[in-house]
């Protein structure tokens, strides 16, 4: 009888070689990449070129990390997608019946794929956001306006902004593992990123907590160093971080009592 240890480590493996050998990971991992260099250094170069004519408040609003960071805004859709995509894919393709001939604990397969999913995220986030980060400063150099990771909140910043990556991807994951359709899967995902910020805008008449609560402005607030979150609608770092971590927990949690319920 194999133990459920060896059990996770066979899965993962066999996660991690179905992840790359199919085109769809490196094509949204590639789109990602080229969002995020493209409109990130097209917005960099933007504002350095008009430094000069900017207002003093838009000058002391400037933010060099955050600058870089702007093509990540339609970049992460791609991450988002990726973790849909491997918690549909089975289901999309029918090698699902093969998978849990190998591994029956759907719990065992389900974990492997998260954990697939986190850690390649992950990596690949910090990478791009390095990236963006090193290029964004050799732009704003020209005129004195870069920084480096030394300096207050940068580094901070910077890791935040390959976190968020992986959060978005993981938040696909388990909402890929709860409805096993991709395009379902993909419109929550817009729903959750993108359309929720509609919403929240509309009820601040009454109060900020769900704009605060929303995961687009927590990925602005860790993602730049200036306190943006000075702004009534955006979240402290610290709330901001619990709701990275609160999206986290319920996109899981759902795609897990998903699995359950089908064991």
């Amino acid at each position: 009888m194999t133990t459920a240890p060896l059990a996770l480590r066979r899965a993962l493996h066999a996660e991690w070689i179905k992840l790359w050998s199919v085109r769809s990971a490196w094509l949204a991992l590639a789109s990602a990449a080229a969002l995020g260099v493209g409109l990130g250094v097209a917005d960099t170069l933007s504002t350095a070129r008009s430094w000069d004519t900017l207002t003093a408040p838009d000058r002391a609003s400037f933010d060099a990390v955050g600058s870089a960071f702007t093509g990540l805004t339609f970049g992460q859709l791609a991450f988002g997608v990726l973790g849909v995509l491997v918690a549909t894919g089975d289901y999309a393709t029918g090698s699902v019946i093969p998978t849990l001939t190998a591994v029956p604990r759907r719990g065992v397969v389900y974990a492997a794929k998260a954990t697939v999913v986190a850690a390649t995220t992950l990596v690949c986030g910090q990478l791009l956001a390095f990236g963006l980060f090193l290029l964004g400063q050799e732009v704003l150099a020209a005129r004195h306006l870069d920084v480096g990771l030394a300096d207050p909140g940068v580094l901070r910043a910077v890791t935040g902004a390959g976190l968020c990556l992986a959060v978005i991807a993981v938040v696909g994951f388990g909402l890929g593992a709860l409805t096993r359709h991709p395009a379902a899967a993909v419109a929550a995902l817009i729903g959750v990123v993108f359309l929720a910020y509609g919403v929240a805008r509309a009820l601040e008449g009454w109060s900020y907590l769900p704009s605060r609560l929303l995961l687009s402005n927590a990925g602005d607030v860790v993602a730049q160093v200036h306190a943006v979150a000075a702004k009534p609608r955006l979240p402290s770092l610290r709330l901001a971080y619990l709701d990275l971590a609160g999206y986290v927990t319920i996109a899981l949690g759902l795609g897990a009592w998903r699995a359950r319920r089908d064991a």
